[in-house]
Order: C-alpha cells, then structure tokens, then sequence
C-alpha cells in the first residue's frame, strides 16, 4: 500500500518503508549467496572464481538500471509528495519505455563486449576465462527485464509502497534458489545454470510487479493511448536520472578495476574476495535500506515544503542504523572464519577471506553514517553534488588500492586497505553538504508547497528546478 511520509512520527514512517526494503536486499543476497555456495562447493573453487570475478560487471548493469530509476524515483517521489498525479503518471510512463530501450541496447553491448571486456581489460585467468564468459553472455540475456522491474520498483517505492517490491523479491528469490538447485546440482549445467536460473526469475519478478502495479494504482493505471513519452520529463528524469546512474556505474566502474588487481594474484584471492565480499553485502544491508528510506522520505518531504521533517528524520534514523552496525562488525569479526568458510573456499583462500573480513569490520560505522545522509541529499534533488562525492570517494580508493598493490607490494591486503581511506572521505563530504543545507534549493516540483524554514542551516530561500 502507498504510505505518506509526510505525516506520522519520521522514524516510524522511515522504518515501516525501510524494513521491506531491508527484506528485500536479504532475499537478493540469499539467492547470491546460494550461487556463490552451490557453485562452490558443487562444482569447485575455479568455478566461484569465474562467477566471482563477473561481478563487477554484472554490478555494472545492476548500476546503470538502478541509477536511471533511482534518480527517476526522486521526480516520482516529490510529484507524489506535491500531489501532482497527472505528473508523476506522465514521469512514470517517459521513464518506462526509457529504462526498456536503454536494456535492450546493454544487452547488446554485453553479448558483444563480455569476452574483450573479461579477458583483456579485467585480466580474467585463461584457466577460468570460458566459464566467466559463458555466465556473463547469458545473464546479459535477462538485462531487459532488469531495467523494466527497477522502473517500477522504484514508482512503488516513491509513493512508500516498499511492502509489495519485498513480495516480488521473495518470489523471484525463491524461484531463483529453486532453479539453481535443479539446473546446477540435477541438470548438471554448471555456472552456465546458475545464470538461466538468474535470468528466469527476474522475468517472473518484472511481470508481476507490473500487474501489481496496474492493478493496485489508479493513478499508474493508463487508458488506451496515455502511455507515451514526453520529452519535458525525459529531459527531467535524465537530469536526475544520469547523475545517479553515472555515479553508480562508476562505483561499479571502479570495482572493475580493483577486481584486476585480485586477477593479478590468481584464483585463490578472487574466490577469497569472491566470499568475503559477499559477506560485506549482508553487512550493507541496513544501511542501504535506511538510505533507501531517507530518500523516498526526504524526497516526499520536501516535493510537500517540509524541510524540518528532513532534519528530524536524519537524526532519527543515525539512532537506529549506527547500534545495529557495531552489532554486526562484531559478529563479523567473531565469526569470519565460519562465515568465509560457507562458501568452500579453503586453505590460503580461506586465510585470506578471514583476514579481509576482520580488517574491514571496524570501518563500517563510516558507512552506517554516510549511508543515510547522502540520502537527503539525493532525495532532495541535490544529485550532481552526491555525484561528485561518490566520484571522490571511488577515485581516492581505487588510487589506495593500487599503491598498496604495485607500489608498497601488500598484496591481497591492497583490496582491503583503502577501503576505509574511501569510505572516510565520502563521510566527510557528505556531512560538511548537509550541514550547509543547500540541498534544500534543489527542490524538483514547481509551484508546489513553500518551502518552510529549516532547523538546520539554511540556504536562499528560491526553489527551482535548477541545479
């Protein structure tokens, strides 16, 4: 069901839309992790290796479809939180057939590009080159049904329905678990099944949530010749939309490059990377949910005028993210052997994943902080600024990354020591913006609610569409 944002205590409204999401991210990692561990221990650690050392560039897919509809979910999300309907129907629509075009032409790129892109600019092994390539051109098969699903996950979540995207990962999780087990471990198809089994469900996922759509809101609800493109809102969409994809697509692109670094040092640092990343992703999931929140929350808030809510539910939310992360970084340093050792990883890889595991652990306060205040900004339309953080952040990571590998000679340990150098500058940026409060000039809707006076800083006092 739509939830207002607007009304009610903020922290209940942020944590009531925050929890499915977090479901959500669970279910997606589950079925991740139930790849990485049934072609680990089914087929062997070369085979975690080859789908492991995809991920930077499936990421960067995932990057591309999640930036455009997160940035098309701050449009949506501030016309619903102005109550312009008729708007936000037309911004939907535009960003639909948008989203779908821009899948059809990254399949293509994929099926043409994955071999060059695998074995000459990441480096892949030739031992595991194949099997990398054989996943990734059939996962690129499905990536139309991955930009389809974000444009309407991300329509649902900006009017505060994150319960129904919970149902249709859930579907698509389950389904995707089920086909795994059958394709990998009875149809004998190898990593090439994990992939046909990662398609399928996101097929599934898309469908349904289009008929949820359909079905449940009127004002998603389109007669015979309503759904169509409007150049004004592409323009607008694109405006908020590229910001956000480039700076995910960079993030990916840049872990791209620190996966080359790991391709240096052979199959036994991928699949221990491989595993104690994966284990990192379950650690994000709070965060990355409370951030989602914060940006469907900030933007319904101030598309209403409401910048003091903002204040109020950022404050709100570091209360609650910040305690459940120092409970997880100590669960995973207590337990990183057993949780690395999930993925049948051994010996040297499995000393390595531990030691990954263990260094990281007490640098993810910076990201249970950074998380939901980059959210205001991105919710409130502040785009290019959190853009340009991100940018920061990566570059000065990946520049760590590769001093600590060629030039001091760290070895594995380069894929982990620059990561809080990252991670602290990204906090330092985002706090000093949010502090300053000119996210709140960078308001989407026009002639929608007055702005009123903020708690914090406050900028000029003119609101526009201009960034």
């Amino acid at each position: 069901m739509a939830r207002d944002l607007t009304k009610g205590k903020p922290l209940k409204g942020i944590l009531l839309f925050s929890l499915p999401i977090m479901a959500g991210l669970l279910l997606q990692q589950l079925y991740s992790t139930v790849d990485s561990i049934v072609v680990g221990n089914s087929i062997g650690e070369a085979a975690l290796a080859a789908v492991g050392t995809c991920a930077p560039l499936t990421f960067f897919f995932v990057a591309f479809a999640m930036g455009l509809a997160n940035g098309a979910g701050v449009v949506f999300s501030q016309y619903y939180g102005a109550k312009r309907m008729e708007s936000l129907r037309t911004a939907f629509s535009t960003a639909a057939i948008l989203l779908f075009g821009i899948g059809i032409v990254m399949t293509a790129v994929g099926l043409l590009l994955g071999r060059g892109i695998l074995g000459t600019t990441l480096k892949v092994p030739p031992e595991i080159l194949d099997e990398a390539v054989g996943y990734f051109s059939i996962y690129c098969m499905g990536l139309v049904f991955q930009f389809v699903y974000n444009a309407v996950s991300a329509a649902l979540r900006a009017v505060g329905d994150s319960v129904a995207t919970l149902i249709f990962l859930c579907i698509s999780s389950v389904l995707n678990i089920a086909l795994d087990l059958l394709f990998v471990l009875e149809f004998r198809w190898g990593v090439r099944g994990t992939a046909i089994a990662t398609i399928i469900s996101q097929a599934v996922s898309a469908i349904v949530s289009i008929i949820y759509m359909q079905k449940k809101y009127d004002f998603y609800r389109f007669k015979k010749g309503e759904f169509g493109f409007n150049g004004q809102m592409c323009k607008l969409t694109l405006k908020f939309g590229v910001p956000t994809m480039i700076q995910m697509c960079i993030v990916s692109g840049g872990q791209v490059v620190i996966q080359r670094v790991a391709n240096d040092l052979g199959a036994s640092a991928i699949a221990a990377a491989t595993a104690a990343g994966r284990i990192e992703n379950y650690i994000f999931i709070p965060s990355q949910s409370f951030n989602n929140g914060m940006a469907m929350y900030t933007g319904q808030n101030v598309g209403a005028g409401n910048i003091p809510r903002v204040y109020e539910g950022m404050k709100k939310t570091l209360l609650l993210s910040v305690p459940i992360c120092i409970v997880l970084m100590v669960v995973s340093i207590f337990l990183a052997g057993p949780l690395v050792g999930l993925f049948g990883v051994e010996g040297e890889a499995l000393t390595l994943g531990i030691k990954h595991l263990r260094f990281i652990a007490p640098f993810y306060i910076f990201f249970a902080v950074y998380m939901p205040m980059v959210a205001v900004l991105t919710g409130s339309g502040d785009v290019y600024f959190s853009t340009g953080i991100t940018l920061s952040g990566l570059a000065i990571r990946v520049l760590a990354t590769y001093v600590f590998a060629y030039a001091l000679h760290c070895g594995f340990a380069s894929l982990y020591y620059s990561v809080p150098i990252g991670w602290l500058l990204l906090l330092a940026l985002a706090f000093f913006r949010f502090m300053s409060g000119k996210w709140q000039t960078k308001r989407v809707v026009k002639g929608g609610p007055p702005a009123q006076p903020a708690e914090g800083p406050a900028p000029d006092e003119e609101i526009n569409e201009e960034n």
